[in-house]
């Protein structure tokens, strides 16, 4: 198990919430791309991010045609909202996973961020 110091866990935490600061400073500090638990987080960050981007404009864009449509619109209002709390609880959920230095497990992000960051299946670093 790699050794977290509190910097790395601050910092792996809140790349969750700014993934759009974080992931830039990664790329420009070497001395921060050396940390695995870190680059781990950042990773994760700005795909979970993406996704979250990505998710709520194509949500609020299909809401916004199909909200013509009279009471089909009201009745989408509450599963938007339901959408937005959970990307709020992903979020929530890595930022304090990262925090207490656990290398949190997001379905799908993680699984699509793990060739980028050279592991193997199941977290193993190849050596």
């Amino acid at each position: 198990m790699d050794k977290t110091t509190a910097e790395d866990r601050l910092l792996a935490a809140l790349a969750y919430p700014f993934w759009y600061m974080a992931f830039p400073i990664f790329l420009l500090a070497p001395r921060f791309q050396q940390r695995p638990f870190l680059k781990y987080h950042v990773y994760q960050g700005l795909a979970l991010g993406l996704a979250i981007l990505w998710g709520g404009v194509t949500l609020w864009t299909t809401a916004a045609v199909l909200g013509k449509f009279g009471l089909f619109g009201l009745l989408l209002y509450p599963f938007l909202k339901l959408a937005e709390w959970a990307a709020l609880g992903a979020t929530v959920y890595a930022a304090v996973g990262a925090w207490l230095g656990n290398r949190t497990e997001l379905p799908y992000i993680t699984e699509f961020v793990r060739p980028f960051l050279h592991e193997g299946p199941k977290g193993n670093s190849p050596e």
